[in-house]
């Protein structure tokens, strides 16, 4: 069975405006495939659902068109939806309890369709839903009970036994594993994937984006109505390729997933349309947003331009102008005018030198808009060194560097001002990195002045408290006429923090920005950074000895040794599984227990790899050749390593171009 669904948009009618729920839908539903829906609540997951079931309620309007095997459906009378329903398409609702008649046993209500649509005689019908009930791990006495009477996992199976009584084609889950126990949702996952080696399709729509990936085959991200991408299953957390995809999966709380939750900027808005009648001309039709606290008459739409614009961490200016279409991204389908995220920083083989010692070697570094990029390593391992570089403050002695795909270098030499202003730095010694004869005032104004933006005393002023209020300090004068030595490292730090966002910078880089202060107020400035990473869509670059720190704010992880990344990938792989004897001496180190290699006066190996005289698995070939960039296959995880330290059932690649973004060869 295939089902199609071409440009399929659901409205509902309320008092002379039109919530606009679903928007143009195009997907297709594949034989022994499942197809995950992920989204917001509200973004109209639901009512993709109910509108395939023709379950709509009256004050609805749908067009389109949705084919069952080449059959139209939408449209079809009660009788014609009858011919379908629980035989070929059958749906398993989000409020189970609610679904079932109270006053009716469980199994009576199972064996209903059979009755219905077979017309079987009842004790066939209840002998037949006793057995699927049993299927789903129910027994006699329980399935002769009342709804009330069975745990909300009972109900879950009980409701997943009469939607598959008849065996359908297509099955949809509206949320199946919300509010249940790890054990009961290991089984329902399992039913589900029995359903699909039979040769079913399914149409899981969830929040659980764990479930998503590991159980689905396909994922739809649908946003405002509008399906934002789609892709394969497995790459939903390693490589999403819309910003939407890329912060719903940092908002989620995930088995693998290191790091603190994150969130998307900004709020989740409907969209409404609604008329203007005028006299004498035709009404004029209004899409708009409305949102908490917000009236709709200020808050129309443009007539063009992307639904994520105004949370985005890349938009710019034809995203509010440019209709936004679906795209070709690889494997995957992108609603972006920008073909996906983009990358913040590029970094192709940047070197740099203090005397003869190699501070950073041959590098390279993709980073991409809106994520949090941490960059580990000893003291001397060149992190600061890359960091600088990567935000201006240092000039490579060679290799490239773009920030928004524009050469910084050419930039810099053409106007220097307007780049220094989409970059901000926190420095490593918040005492040192501010001058003791400015005011709090002067010193968070600077960047203004510098670069020329500030405008008047007062403009000046005013985006002063703001920064200030941003970084949760006072904006009182007698706060603002102090100087640093009248303050703690904590206020200090936060003064930092508020002159590197002034300017309203894209990208943030945080040279051990915490490694002063103590653990409470680290905690409160971390906080602090990682909420204004989220609500100003920053790219970060973070710079830290500690990998506890890392696990924390982290999507992905560079590791540095003696001026090279030896190892980059998400947080989860690198710091859950690392490939790189080193990352483990650290992940170690970082627990009190050196395992033994710790020699930190250990003479680096000329021509080879610069960890092999501390690594216990060194053979005489890391002593004299370049280790290979080899990765994880299709993990976007790699280390260049002789030795890669993966499990018996892992296989990895060398010398093909790697997805990571930092090596130039990987895996075969």
């Amino acid at each position: 069975m295939k089902l199609e669904i071409d440009n399929l948009t659901v409205t509902y009618r309320n008092n002379g405006h039109n919530l606009l729920a679903l928007d143009r839908i195009d997907l297709t539903l594949e034989r022994g495939r499942i197809t995950a829906l992920v989204g917001e609540s509200g973004s109209g997951k639901t009512t993709l659902g109910r509108t395939l079931m023709g379950l709509l309620p009256d004050n609805s309007e749908s067009s389109g068109c949705i084919k069952l095997d080449e059959n139209e459906i939408l449209g079809l009378d009660e009788e014609g939806l009858n011919e379908i329903r629980w035989s070929k398409v059958a749906m398993v609702f989000q409020n189970q309890a609610a679904n079932f008649n109270p006053a009716h046993r469980i199994i009576d209500q199972v064996a209903e369709p059979l009755i219905q649509r077979r017309n079987m005689k009842k004790d066939d019908a209840r002998q037949s839903a006793g057995d699927a009930l049993k299927r789903m791990g129910l027994l006699n006495h329980q399935a002769i009970r009342f709804p009330h009477e069975l745990s909300g996992g009972e109900i879950q199976r009980s409701m997943l036994a009469m939607a598959l009584i008849m065996e359908p084609e297509l099955l949809i889950l509206d949320e199946p594993t919300s509010a249940l126990d790890a054990m009961t949702k290991a089984f329902v996952a399992d039913v589900i994937d029995k359903v699909r080696q039979r040769g079913s399709s399914v149409l899981l729509i969830t929040h659980d984006l764990d479930l998503a990936q590991k159980l689905s085959d396909d994922i739809a991200v649908l946003y405002l109505g509008r399906i934002m991408e789609t892709m394969p299953a497995g790459e939903l957390f390693l490589n999403p390729m819309h910003p939407y995809t890329l912060a719903l999966g940092r908002s989620y709380p995930g088995v693998q997933v290191l790091r603190d939750l994150g969130g998307i900027r900004g709020e989740a808005f409907y969209r409404i349309t609604h008329q203007h009648p005028q006299t004498g001309e035709k009404a004029m039709f209004h899409n708009h947003i409305i949102g908490p606290g917000s009236f709709h008459e200020d808050r129309h739409v443009p007539p063009a331009g992307c639904l994520f614009q105004p949370r985005c961490t890349q938009a710019d200016g034809d995203c509010l102008l440019k209709n936004v279409s679906m795209i070709n991204v690889g494997d995957h389908q992108v609603r972006c005018l920008r073909g996906g995220i983009v990358n913040r920083i590029e970094l192709k083989g940047v070197s740099k030198r203090y005397g003869q010692v190699v501070a950073l070697d041959c590098t390279n570094l993709d980073l991409r808009a809106g994520e949090v990029f941490c960059v580990v390593g000893e003291t001397g391992s060149g992190k600061s060194t890359l960091a600088m570089i990567a935000s201006g403050v240092l000039l490579p002695d060679s290799g490239l560097r773009f920030f928004d795909s524009i050469d910084m270098d050419e930039w810099r030499k053409k106007d220097y001002k307007s780049l220094a202003g989409r970059i901000g730095v926190v420095y490593q010694n918040p005492s040192q990195s501010v001058s003791h004869r400015l005011s709090v005032l002067d010193i968070v104004a600077e960047p203004l002045r510098i670069q020329g933006i500030g405008g008047d005393r007062k403009e000046t002023f005013e985006r002063v408290k703001k920064a200030l209020a941003d970084v949760r300090l006072p904006s009182e004068q007698e706060f603002l006429r102090r100087y640093p030595h009248e303050l703690n490292l904590g206020a200090i730090q936060r003064v930092c923090i508020a002159r590197a966002l002034i300017s309203e910078p894209s990208l943030l880089v945080a040279d051990e920005p915490t490694s002063f202060l103590d653990p409470s107020v680290q905690a409160k400035v971390l906080k602090l950074l990682m909420e204004l990473q989220t609500e100003k869509g920053l790219t970060m670059i973070f710079v830290t000895h500690d990998i506890g720190l890392a696990r924390k704010i982290a999507d992905r992880v560079g590791v540095m040794l003696a001026g090279k990344m030896v190892e980059i990938g998400p947080s989860s792989l690198v710091l859950g599984s690392p490939l790189h004897p080193y990352t483990s001496l650290l992940i170690k180190s970082a627990g009190g227990n050196g395992g033994g290699m710790v020699q930190m006066n250990a003479e680096p190996a000329k021509g080879g790899c610069s960890f092999a005289p501390r690594c216990t698995l060194a053979d005489r070939a890391c002593f004299w050749q370049l280790p290979p960039q080899v990765c994880l296959d299709g993990s976007y995880h790699s280390a260049a390593c002789f030795r890669p330290q993966v499990t018996d059932n892992e296989c990895f690649m060398e010398n093909k171009p790697c997805l990571s973004g930092a090596a130039p060869a990987c895996c075969n």
